[in-house]
């Protein structure tokens, strides 16, 4: 077994500086407390999309391989060669669906085809809760580690509502319970386990661990411009969050906790900023048409977009397409948005009276709920249960900086350079997020990488080396 002996902090050379992104810390204490070493030879890594290395819309080997915990795990056994990571790896260049770049619409937005997944063993048809067209359950190929738990437990579409879902990894349940692909490909066949047991399971034998995890509860409300999918709350996803860092930090055991982004610096959102949306079609039509969405709660009735309100990114190429409006008896061919009688429909925008409402506050309270005092009944956001288990707590919100580097997730959104390479909101060209509006690039994961190396470094003194973040690839495809 080897272990990281800490010593005194110091700075990292400048590449790997550079590379530093994120305010991290230990909670209540600027200085960390001495600890005799630690121990990174069983890294257990819990979490939903980003921590399976969801790049591009889909799960493929190349993305796992680039994930920010692989990436996180390399880098510990640079400094202690005898560390595994074991991931559920894809065979060869096999995985689910993902998107390929397909060109820019004439007015400038990304556009994506969908790419066929080579690992789906079978699709089962399922009723939709969201409308009419059924939902399609794509059943993948079962992972080799499935006889033995993998140290990765990312699970892309976990919500933690479903962490306790008897059959969620059980393709025999589809129909009567929710169905996870990723998580049944991790068991064996025919296994009812929830998602919490196999969590406890792996947990056992585990000696550090992170935690990442929220963001899946979130976005299906937010996919659906807040359509369909449960409206977020906040209090069964602190209880859950509780339950699983009751089992990690069992026995005193270390690790490193990660807060929720804020939405708004998604691109899936921030690329949708309503009156810069305005204004760049104006731009490019060459006249003052205002954009038009949906009221909320009166279909068909429309009004003028603001700046808190925020068109899907995924609908952006289609704005000023022309499509049919029944007007009275006749149909007429309207730009999308931008006439009155052709609003954004409420699908395709997060409008700021009500959805971003119900979204940030349901990430802000899950994040930062942490009263003083307290009693036996509260029930923490992160920043309480960081505290509260003396975890090293990683905050994406944060403009503060570590070590003199830099910024990540909001101030990407305004460009940032690390050693003359630009990273921005832009996917794919901004080298930082892909092609879904929402996955990191395997470069943007090895910025999210250096985030936990920075918290881990300062919290337990010890001098996990960086990664050169400009020599990793800038797509997964």
């Amino acid at each position: 077994m080897k272990l990281f002996v800490p010593h005194g902090l110091r700075r990292a050379g400048l590449a790997a500086s550079a590379a530093l992104f994120l305010h991290a810390c230990a909670p209540n204490q600027d200085t960390p407390a001495p600890v005799v070493a630690l121990d990174v030879s069983r890294y257990l890594a819990v979490g939903d999309s980003y921590t399976a290395g969801i790049s591009n819309g889909g799960l493929t080997r190349t993305g796992q391989e680039y994930s920010f915990v692989n990436l996180l795990a390399r880098q510990f056994r640079n400094a202690a060669p005898n560390a595994s990571f074991v991931q559920p790896l894809f065979d060869g260049n096999e995985g689910s669906f993902r998107l390929a770049f397909n060109g820019y619409s004439p007015t400038g937005f990304l556009q994506a085809k969908r790419v066929p997944g080579t690992a789906v063993r079978r699709t089962v048809l399922l009723t939709s809760p969201c409308g009419p067209t059924p939902d399609t359950l794509r059943l993948l190929k079962r992972s080799s580690t499935a006889g033995t738990l993998p140290q990765n437990l990312g699970v892309p579409g976990l919500m933690l509502s479903q962490i306790d879902v008897i059959g969620l990894g059980n393709e025999a349940s589809a129909g009567s319970t929710p169905v996870n692909p990723y998580f049944e490909r991790l068991l064996p066949a025919g296994d009812n386990r929830t998602y919490f047991q196999v969590l406890s399971t792996a947990a056992s034998s585990a000696t550090f661990f992170s935690y990442f995890m929220g963001m899946d509860e979130i976005m299906p409300f937010v996919r659906s411009g807040g359509t369909c999918g449960a409206i977020p709350s906040s209090l069964p996803m602190k209880r859950a969050a509780k339950r699983i860092l009751d089992v990690l930090t069992a026995n005193k055991r270390p690790g490193v906790i990660v807060k929720l982004p804020a939405i708004t610096s998604i691109p899936l959102l921030s690329q949708g900023r309503g009156t810069d949306v305005e204004a760049r079609l104006q731009a490019y039509y060459k006249d003052n048409l205002p954009l038009y969405i949906e009221t909320p709660f009166v279909p068909g009735v429309s009004q003028r977009i603001t700046d808190r309100d925020y068109i899907l990114a995924t609908a952006l190429p289609r704005l000023g397409q022309p499509t049919p409006v029944q007007v009275g008896s006749t149909t007429l061919m309207l730009p999308y948005g931008r006439d009155s009688r052709n609003p954004v429909r409420d699908a395709d925008v997060l409008e700021n009276t009500t959805e971003m409402v119900y979204i940030t506050a349901a990430i802000n309270d899950y994040n930062n709920f942490d009263p003083v005092p307290s009693n036996a009944s509260t029930v923490f956001g992160l920043a309480g249960l960081a505290r509260v288990y003396g975890l090293p707590l990683i905050d994406p919100t944060q403009n503060s900086r570590l070590f003199d580097a830099g910024f990540l997730f909001n101030n990407v959104a305004n460009s940032i350079s690390v050693n003359g390479v630009v990273y921005s909101a832009e996917p794919v060209r901004g080298n930082f997020f892909s092609l879904d509006y929402y996955s990191l690039t395997p470069r943007g994961n090895g910025l999210l990488a250096n985030s936990f190396i920075a918290a881990i470094n300062r919290a337990y003194r010890s001098n996990i080396p960086a990664l050169d973040v400009n020599n990793l690839p800038s797509s997964a495809e």
